[in-house]
C-alpha cells in the first residue's frame, strides 16, 4: 500500500542528488566556445565555416563537422540565456540520462534503500562526463541510455519498433560522433543473439538500417571519413582518453571506481552461487564488455555506468535476503544499514548544497584566459594569435572576426596530429620551437606564464612582453 509513496520519494531523492551533484561546480567546458562559434557562423550565414575561418594553422579546409547539430543547439541556448541556459541544460541532460538508466534497470521493481544507494553510485559514476558545462557527448549518453532501455524493454516481452532506432540514429549522427557507440551496441547485441540462438536477424536489420541512416546528414560519406579520422587520432596528453588513474587521482572517478568494484564483486558472488548456466549470461557479457572498455579510457567510464545501471538490478537482487526477517538481531542490523545507505548521500548533499555554484557559469583560468583576451580586444589587435590548445577555443569565440587562432579544440576535425604536436612543442619549448614564430608569423602570442616557452620568449629578439597577469602574458612584435 505504500509503494506509490516509496516510488515518489525514491525519485525525489535521486533528482535532489542530481541537482546538487550537477552544480557543485560549473566550469565552462573548453569545447563549448568553438561550438558556439560554429553555431553562430551557421546560424547567420546558412553554411558551414571552412577550416580557415577561425584558425590559421588549419590542415583541412572542408570540415565535415559531426557535432554541427550541437553547435546550433548550444548557440540557440546561449542566445536565450547565455551561461545560465547552458548550465541548466547540463542538469536536464544528466537527469534524463539517469532516469532512462533507472527505468531500464528497475522496471516494476519496488524501490529499496539498496537501489537508492546503487543509483546514487551510478550518478557519481556518470558525473565526470557531466562535470563541466554541457558537452556534445551528453547526447550520446542520453541516446545510448535510451537504446539500452529499449533493449531491456524487449527482453521483458515488450517490442520496440525498428523505425524508432532509425529515427534516433539520424538525430544521433547529426549531434555527436559517438553515434558509433550506438552502432557498436547493435553489433554486439546481434552477435550475442546469434550465439544464443535469439532474434539475431532483427538486430542485424537494425544495425544495417541504422548504419545507412547515418548518411542522412549534410556531409554524406564525408561524415564517416571525419569520424573515422577522429577515432584513430592519437590522443597522447589527453587525460580523459587515458586509463583511469586509480591511485594518483582517485577523487574525480571515485564513483566509477566504487561502482566497478561493487559490480565485479556482485557478479563474482552470483556466478559462484548460481553457476554460469543459471545466470543472465547475455547481461553479464555486456556488463563485462563495457567494464573492459572503461578500463581502456576514462572517457568510457560513463558508458559502463549506463550499462551497469540498466543490467545489474536484473542480475543481482538489490535487497536483503528474506531470512533476515526471521532473525531479529540481523533484521536490526539490516535496518541500520538501510538507514545509512539513504542518509549518508543525502547528508553529504546537504553539506555541499550551500557552496554549490548553482546555475552560474564558471570560467577557470586554465582554459579561459579572460583578462588576456580582454587586453587583445582593448588594443584592437588583429591577425593571427599563437595560443596553446587549452586556450584556443575561448580565444576563438571572443576574438572571432578579429583574430584567428593557431589551435583549438577541434583537433580531430581541422588539424592533423602533427600540427597539434607543433603547437604543443612550441609552448613546451621543445625541438625547433622558434619555427612557429616565422612560418607563418603570428601577430600576437598568448602564453601561460607556467609554460616553458615563457622565459625564452622574454629573451627572444623581435618580441616584447606587452601585458601579463599572475597566469598569462601577451607578447607582441617589437
Amino acid at each position: 500500500m505504500f509503494t506509490p509513496w516509496v516510488r515518489f520519494f525514491f525519485w525525489v531523492y535521486l533528482f535532489f542528488l542530481v541537482c546538487v551533484a550537477g552544480t557543485v561546480t560549473n566550469p565552462a567546458d573548453p569545447d563549448l566556445w568553438h561550438r558556439l562559434a560554429v553555431g553562430e557562423f551557421l546560424w547567420k550565414t546558412g553554411h558551414f565555416p571552412p577550416g580557415d575561418a577561425f584558425s590559421y594553422l588549419f590542415d583541412y579546409k572542408q570540415v565535415a563537422d559531426h557535432e554541427w547539430g550541437c553547435a546550433l543547439l548550444f548557440y540557440g541556448l546561449w542566445q536565450w540565456g547565455e551561461g545560465t541556459a547552458i548550465v541548466a541544460t547540463k542538469l536536464v541532460t544528466l537527469g534524463v540520462t539517469l532516469a532512462l538508466v533507472i527505468w531500464a534497470g528497475m522496471h516494476d521493481r519496488r524501490p529499496t534503500a539498496w537501489t537508492a544507494a546503487f543509483y546514487a553510485l551510478v550518478l557519481l559514476a556518470l558525473l565526470p562526463s557531466f562535470q563541466s558545462t554541457v558537452r556534445c557527448m551528453v547526447f550520446t549518453h542520453i541516446l545510448f541510455a535510451l537504446w539500452v532501455c529499449w533493449f531491456q524493454r524487449e527482453r521483458r516481452g515488450r517490442p520496440v519498433p525498428t523505425f524508432l532506432y532509425v529515427l534516433t540514429m539520424i538525430v544521433w549522427a547529426n549531434l555527436h560522433g559517438g553515434f558509433v557507440v550506438g552502432l557498436g551496441w547493435l553489433f554486439i547485441v546481434t552477435v550475442l543473439e546469434g550465439l544464443y540462438h535469439g532474434a539475431w536477424k532483427k538486430w542485424a536489420v537494425r544495425f544495417a538500417l541504422c548504419a545507412l541512416a547515418t548518411l542522412l546528414n549534410p556531409f554524406g560519406w564525408q561524415l564517416w571519413i571525419a569520424t573515422g579520422r577522429a577515432l584513430v587520432t592519437t590522443r597522447r596528453g589527453f587525460n580523459e582518453w587515458a586509463p583511469v588513474p586509480w591511485i594518483a587521482d582517485p577523487h574525480l572517478y571515485l564513483g566509477y571506481e566504487l561502482l566497478f568494484l561493487g559490480v565485479l564483486v556482485a557478479l563474482a558472488i552470483q556466478i559462484y552461487r548460481k553457476g554460469w548456466k543459471r545466470i543472465d549470461q547475455r547481461g553479464v557479457i555486456l556488463i563485462g564488455f563495457f567494464m573492459v572498455l572503461a578500463m581502456m579510457a576514462a572517457r568510457h567510464t560513463s558508458l559502463f555506468a549506463v550499462v551497469a545501471g540498466a543490467l545489474v538490478p536484473g542480475t543481482f537482487p538489490l535487497k536483503w535476503p528474506y531470512d533476515l526477517r526471521r532473525r531479529p538481531l540481523r533484521n536490526l542490523v539490516a535496518v541500520g544499514v538501510n538507514f545509512s545507505l539513504v542518509v549518508v548521500p543525502l547528508f553529504t548533499a546537504l553539506i555541499v548544497l550551500p557552496v554549490s555554484a548553482g546555475l552560474t557559469l564558471e570560467l577557470p583560468h586554465i582554459a579561459c584566459p579572460v583578462d588576456a583576451v580582454a587586453y587583445l580586444q582593448r588594443q584592437n589587435i588583429r591577425g593571427n594569435l599563437l595560443v596553446p590548445f587549452n586556450y584556443g577555443s575561448y580565444a576563438l569565440w571572443e576574438l572571432r572576426g578579429k583574430m584567428r587562432v593557431s589551435m583549438d579544440g577541434r583537433y580531430d576535425l581541422v588539424y592533423r596530429t602533427e600540427t597539434y604536436q607543433r603547437v604543443d612543442d612550441f609552448f613546451s619549448a621543445k625541438g625547433d620551437w622558434p619555427r612557429l614564430l616565422a612560418t607563418p608569423a603570428p601577430d600576437a602570442i598568448l602564453v601561460p606564464r607556467s609554460a616553458d616557452v615563457y622565459f625564452k620568449l622574454r629573451n627572444e629578439p623581435g618580441w616584447t612582453e606587452a601585458w601579463r597577469d599572475p597566469w598569462d602574458a601577451v607578447f607582441l612584435p617589437r
